[in-house]
């Protein structure tokens, strides 16, 4: 029961977001990096953004096979949506061999927004979100301290380690290191108790 209550969240929270993008000129970017584990490619990421007047839309999706306990198919996804330059809406999803591990979504409302975090964690979130890791695939985060985290609804420190190079850390101790080339992400390292990722542009 409470796996269909998550799926119907995120299938409603997709209808939000395509609902937000309204009609007009579009422009959209799209972008592949691969997925690393120590030499092999191991997966990809798919990483689009779509702009028509005042909203923007970014969706990632991902897809990775890695051994670690025996084969695990992973497959991610990543939505959210901007109006006027502030998040209104997002939602993600993560499976592991075709069952749900993790999902999240965000709620705009009039004063503060509705977080809910898989299995059944839900709060507010009082500050306007301008900054996500959905948005840092496409703008380098300049002079950014925080980042709003999707995955897990949180604000994060986020430090300067130098020109083009940021290192996100999450709940838990858990890191994601961020390098741009003259403005574009070129790479981001995940780093995990168990797995060490690269995510890579290709081309």
């Amino acid at each position: 029961m409470a796996r269909h209550t998550a799926l119907r969240a995120l299938i409603l929270s997709a209808l939000v977001v395509a609902a937000l993008i309204t009609p007009g000129r579009t422009c959209a970017q799209q972008s592949r990096f691969d997925i690393w584990k120590g030499d092999r490619i191991v997966g990809s990421i798919l990483a689009r953004r779509t702009v028509q007047g005042e909203s923007t839309s970014f969706l990632m999706t991902s897809y990775a096979e890695l051994n670690l306990v025996g084969k695990q198919v992973v497959r991610t996804t990543v939505a959210a949506a901007y109006r006027h330059g502030h998040l209104s809406t997002c939602y993600t999803q993560l499976y592991v061999n075709e069952n749900l591990r993790d999902s999240s979504r965000y709620m705009a409302g009039a004063e503060e927004a509705t977080c809910y975090v898989h299995p059944d964690d839900h709060f507010a979130h009082a500050e306007p979100v301008v900054w996500t890791t959905a948005r840092m695939y496409f703008d380098e985060p300049v002079g950014q301290r925080s980042i709003f985290v999707e995955s897990v609804m949180r604000t994060c420190p986020m430090k300067n380690l130098g020109p083009g190079h940021y290192q996100l850390t999450l709940p838990g101790g858990k890191v994601n290191t961020y390098r741009y080339e003259n403005g574009v992400l070129s790479e981001i390292h995940v780093d995990r108790n168990f797995i060490d990722l690269v995510f890579k542009r290709d081309g």
